[in-house]
């Protein structure tokens, strides 16, 4: 054997030998080759997505030229680039531009003129003019022809580091122009940095991401212990804040919950922090456990793909084993949803053949069932006509045609209408009238002062979607002037819409009392135009019946013949939203 062995290694073996061992990739060489390979996947999906939709020089500087002893200045040109999913924005000089078209020059033919250089070298007008026009349609030609072969296009528009700093779904921005540089700025890091907690719920959100960062055997109670303090107190955390409570914080050397849920190892206490976090992670993007779900859901599609992928929840979803594979997936759904990812991104995204099949068969046996038990339609206004019933007399017929009033409401309350049952919870029953008005009936076992308080000041606790509701001026004890604003979910989207109404209590006698909201003519603060979407006019009107002492009946009536309102109502009458159980349920919780 010996023998054998001291053959083999001869003077002509040994030098491969070691010539081949020292060629093996180093850790470093491995990640370089995978980071390639990773920009070479997002810029086939650039280009079989066809992403980027426009391109356009869309205005020139100059800078100082401190090398140059014939010209003062060097010419920027900025270049607008639009994708499906951001717009940006990059400065480029003439000497790129001339760089890129050279390279390209053999792979493209037919290339529009190129603007040349000038004898004399000089920055003046009618020059960059002239260039600039030709430049654009150097650009859009390249565009137009874009395919595998001209990758090195788009490492001229840095389109990869846009994605990976900016995201999806958002716009990047610059900073403002520099007086003494005259010159872009570097583009704003995303990452949160020296952010100071303004409150006490702040505080703790500090104080419980360095306990999972320190005490990595006891981050399944810590999750249940931030469940516990963290929802009665959610909506006082700010959007940045929030951000650090996802991602971390790189200034304070602090990890996010997304870093804390991967996979330490494969033990008892592992697994019980995967079950505790999602779960915290998926309520906190819920409005049944988050009032501000709305800001907790953007700021959770703000993360870029790059966070989102460091968090490998396909380690969380494949398998049969994994208690935590349903609230992954969740998760997943809620941000390809939130960012209204492709098909060819989604793939992007998951990176993982079984994580994805996983995820299809979830939308498909989840979403679809959903879809299905609740009968969802594609378009509920449409829908709304065919499935509600017609105008049933003339006198029901002249009624629905009046101009939308108070006292057209009043009017409804007092006629045997032809109402439509929509649903019953828990003795809580919903009826619609063409479509256009809507009743509720309400039995409390309450008191009557509670019953005005409930469905006045109150409301804001018990009523699915309202953030907040403002009293703007207060006329007297009975009459105010309030604004609302809520957010309404359509087709998993969620829209922040304004009511500003005049609110009235009138007591009619010992046993009865009405509540009136009608739209105000004053017009809406401008803050809260900067907060909402839409503004809308909501008209209400309540009977509160007292039958016992510790009991009553509120009956309410509301138009919904305003668009804006309309479009909130109709997919809660068709059942596609199923909001009315989730409101009397909160109601009942404050009885």
């Amino acid at each position: 054997m010996k023998q054998i062995l001291s053959q083999s290694l001869t003077q002509e073996v040994l030098p491969t030998l070691f010539r081949e061992q020292s060629e093996r990739p180093t850790p470093t060489q491995k990640q370089q080759v995978q980071k390639e390979k990773q920009g070479k996947d997002l810029y086939a999906l650039i280009v079989d997505q066809e992403m980027i939709k426009q391109i356009e020089i869309i205005e020139i500087f100059k800078e100082e030229d401190h090398e140059s002893i014939y010209k003062k200045h060097i010419v920027n040109y900025v270049i607008q680039i639009k994708t499906d999913y951001f717009d940006y924005t990059i400065p480029k000089r003439y000497s790129e531009f001339e760089k890129l078209h050279e390279q390209l020059h053999t792979c493209l033919k037919s290339m529009p003129k190129f603007p040349q250089k000038t004898m004399i070298q000089t920055n003046s007008r009618k020059i960059i003019a002239q260039r600039q026009e030709m430049l654009q349609k150097f650009l859009q030609y390249v565009l137009k022809n874009l395919d595998h072969s001209l990758y090195i296009f788009l490492e001229f528009l840095n389109i990869k580091e846009q994605f990976q700093k900016g995201g999806f779904h958002q716009n990047v921005k610059l900073h403002q122009f520099s007086k003494d540089e005259n010159a872009l700025q570097d583009l704003i890091d995303a990452s949160p940095k020296k952010i100071q907690p303004k409150n006490e719920p702040e505080q703790m959100i500090i104080h419980y991401l360095k306990k999972l960062n320190e005490k990595i055997d006891e981050r399944g109670k810590i999750f249940q212990k931030m469940e516990k303090y963290c929802f009665s107190k959610i909506q006082q955390v700010s959007s940045t804040m929030l951000k650090v409570l996802f991602i971390g914080d790189d200034e304070r050397e602090l990890q996010g919950i997304m870093q804390t849920l991967l996979i330490q190892n494969n033990d008892i206490q592992s697994h019980i922090s995967c079950i505790n976090g999602f779960q915290f992670f998926r309520k906190v993007l819920e409005y049944d456990y988050n009032p501000n779900a709305e800001q907790a859901l953007r700021q959770f599609g703000e993360i870029t793909i790059k966070q989102f992928r460091k968090m490998k929840i396909q380690s969380h979803i494949c398998g049969q084993q994994k208690l935590c594979k349903q609230d992954a997936l969740i998760l997943l759904h809620k941000y390809i949803n939130q960012n209204q990812l492709k098909d060819q991104m989604i793939k992007y995204l998951i990176d993982d053949d079984e994580c994805l099949q996983e995820y299809e068969s979830f939308v498909q046996t989840h979403i679809n069932k959903m879809i299905d038990d609740i009968k969802l339609n594609k378009d509920s206004n449409e829908n709304l006509q065919e499935l509600l019933p017609t105008k049933s007399n003339s006198t029901e017929h002249a009624i629905l045609e009046q101009e939308a009033s108070i006292e057209q409401l009043q009017e409804i309350s007092q006629m045997n209408l032809n109402w439509k049952f929509v649903q019953d919870f828990e003795n809580h029953q919903m009826y619609h009238l063409s479509g256009q008005f809507v009743k509720t009936f309400h039995p409390l076992n309450c008191s009557m002062d509670k019953t005005i308080n409930l469905f006045t000041d109150l409301k804001i606790q018990w009523f699915h979607g309202m953030i907040q509701k403002d009293v703007l001026e207060q006329y007297d004890q009975f009459r105010s002037f309030i604004v609302e604003y809520y957010v309404w979910e359509d087709k998993q989207t969620f829209k922040k819409m304004a009511f500003v109404s005049e609110q009235e209590i009138i007591k009619i006698d010992d046993f009865l009392y009405k509540i009136t909201i009608i739209p105000s003519q004053k017009p809406l603060p401008i803050n809260y135009k900067i907060k909402c979407d839409q503004q809308g006019q909501k008209m209400s009107l309540m009977f509160l019946k007292k039958i016992t002492e510790n009991s009553t009946e509120t009956i309410i009536y509301q138009n919904i013949m305003d668009n804006t309102f309309r479009t909130a109502l109709t997919p809660v009458i068709l059942k596609e939203i199923p909001w009315f159980n989730h409101a009397i349920t909160k109601l009942k919780a404050l009885l």
